[in-house]
């Protein structure tokens, strides 16, 4: 009969060393306070170790560790040729410390005891390489920060930070090699991420509200990637990568970098990506800018004019970036198009560029994204190539408020009872602003004016933004959002002052090179500054009155 052996190493200046292997096999083996067994070969165990001395696997070739998924109270690595758990999984109940070398999992699993809060001596070259299935688990993350010192190779170091601000759980993780198209699975992303990824799970599903702190460096970003505009994505089971557009800011550090990612309920498989990974969802947006608004032959209603276009003056980056027209968010001032697309004609022929900006649905005030955007000749906002519907970046699926505005337009925004559903990849919705009153928020507080003015031409009618606000592109003050004909702020002097230099007998071509300075005065966009006689731009000002030029007309906002 098989008998138990007690074997007790005893604390001081002892040193117990095992220069093969030490293998423990249903007995008792205790490392009393002090004491360090050192081991060369290989350790098997089928019982916990007991005692809180240490363990030190201190061998010069690849050293193999065999637990049966018992416990190691505390454990040292300092062995650069590495140490393996093999065959069954592993538990540490009070420390481990990493001398040397790194802990290679496998496809076995380490789990840390609760009351361990770090990892001692990691370094980039120190570390646990999850190279395989297996998983390092924290048992009882809780509101306490725990670094899973990983990596997926000796080359490939990716810590990742864990807080639990949920129901305390044990939270495992390990590492990919590659970020899998379907997150577990698939061919490789190429492009706009770095390339690592976290596979992070919990014992019990449910509970947990997870703070994570994901580290890379330089040499991990793939072709493309924005450090500047990065967060870190979470793949969503049977759809995409999914990427607030709140998480994207610019990477923490200087090398290595860092993002991080709050409020996740459901762990699973995270990597750093870039804007281009961003939730996005599309929408369809008209409206009509009354000082190009013509209602010549087109689309039922009417057209807008396009000299801009025709004369080649438009400029192919966005104009916007001041006064009221302030970009937020991840994308807004970088648009350009590709200048091909001006050669249509027509109906889908660009107008301008227009300011788009998302809103909250509840607290419209709160402005979550802005872009700048295309406008057709049908009215009709366009993305970049000039006829697919809006693209903005959202936090997530869900309503928001959306409004227009124009460099020297009032503009508008959808009713508080009627926002728009946006939906990743889904069918982009509609909304047309051009059919009635009632399509615009209209601000009780203000009885000079309705948000937009009432056009009817070859005996159709039709809703346009309000004309003649010189001011928008340089004040975000009231008279940023107010059209003045006459006295203190009035747009009409400032298109004789600076539009024309005070010279009421001349006119002032807007050009590719004055476009940004001047192209606010021309509120006919017919391509001229004009003050007096046929065509001229105070005449705008004064339709948007309704003729009465001592009152004012406000944006509804």
């Amino acid at each position: 009969m098989r008998k138990k052996i007690f074997l007790s190493i005893f604390s001081g200046a002892i040193c117990f060393c095992a220069h093969s292997q030490l293998t423990i096999n249903n007995a008792v083996f205790f490392i009393q306070s002090g004491a360090t067994v050192t081991v060369q070969g290989d350790v098997t165990s089928n019982v916990d170790i007991q005692g809180t001395g240490l363990l030190q696997l201190k061998g010069s070739t690849l050293q193999n560790v065999d637990m049966g998924g018992f416990t190691i109270p505390n454990l040292e690595i300092d062995n650069t040729a590495n140490v393996t758990l093999l065959n069954t999984n592993a538990r540490i109940g009070s420390s481990l410390t990493l001398t040397n070398g790194r802990l290679r999992l496998g496809n076995q699993n380490l789990r840390i005891a609760s009351s361990i809060t770090s990892v001692a001596g990691v370094s980039s070259a120190k570390f646990i390489e999850t190279n395989g299935s297996g998983v390092l688990t924290k048992e009882g993350l809780n509101t306490t920060a725990f670094v899973y010192p990983v990596g997926f190779s000796g080359t490939e170091f990716n810590p990742l930070s864990i807080t639990n601000t949920g129901t305390a759980d044990d939270i495992s993780v390990r590492c990919l090699q590659d970020v899998l198209t379907n997150g577990l699975s698939g061919a490789p992303i190429a492009s706009d991420f770095a390339n690592n990824s976290w596979v992070v799970s919990e014992d019990v599903a449910g509970g947990s509200n997870l703070l994570l702190s994901g580290e890379w460096v330089f040499g991990d970003e793939l072709p493309g990637f924005n450090r500047a505009k990065s967060g870190i994505a979470r793949y969503n089971s049977g759809t995409d990568w999914d990427l607030p557009a709140s998480n994207v800011l610019a990477a923490n550090g200087s090398g290595p970098y860092g993002r991080n990612r709050s409020n996740i309920s459901a762990p699973g498989v995270f990597a750093p990506a870039d804007l281009e990974f961003v939730n996005r969802a599309s929408f369809n947006v008209r409206v009509f800018l009354q000082g190009a608004f013509t209602g010549t032959a087109g689309t039922a209603g009417g057209l807008m004019r396009d000299n801009y276009r025709s004369s080649g003056v438009l400029p192919t980056t966005q104009p916007y970036g001041g006064g009221k027209f302030v970009h937020t968010g991840v994308q807004g001032g970088t648009e350009s198009f590709n200048p091909a697309i001006l050669a249509v004609t027509g109906n889908n022929a660009i107008v301008d560029w227009v300011f788009v900006t998302l809103h909250d649905a509840t607290t419209p005030t709160t402005k979550y994204q802005t872009r700048a955007a295309l406008i057709q000749r049908d009215g009709d906002v366009v993305d970049m190539d000039g006829v697919s519907p809006v693209s903005m970046p959202i936090n997530s699926d869900g309503n928001y408020i959306i409004s227009v505005g124009h460099r020297n337009h009032l503009s508008v925004r959808l009713p508080n009872t009627s926002p728009m559903n946006l939906v990743e990849n889904a069918v982009a919705p509609s909304w047309d602003f051009t059919t009635g009153m009632s399509q615009a928020f209209t601000d009780g507080a203000i009885s000079t004016n309705l948000p937009m003015i009432s056009v009817t031409t070859s005996a159709n009618t039709r809703f346009c933004l309000i004309g003649g606000n010189t001011d928008g592109v340089s004040s975000a003050g009231i008279n940023g959002r107010r059209i003045i004909y006459s006295g203190s702020g009035n747009d009409r002097t400032t298109i004789l002052s600076t539009g024309l230099s005070g010279n009421s007998a001349t006119t002032n071509p807007i050009t590719g090179v004055n476009f940004a300075t001047m192209a606010r005065y021309d509120l006919t966009m017919n391509g001229s500054i004009v003050y007096s006689g046929s065509g001229n731009d105070p005449v705008i000002i004064s339709n948007a009155l309704g003729g009465n030029t001592a009152v004012t007309a406000t944006e509804h906002q």
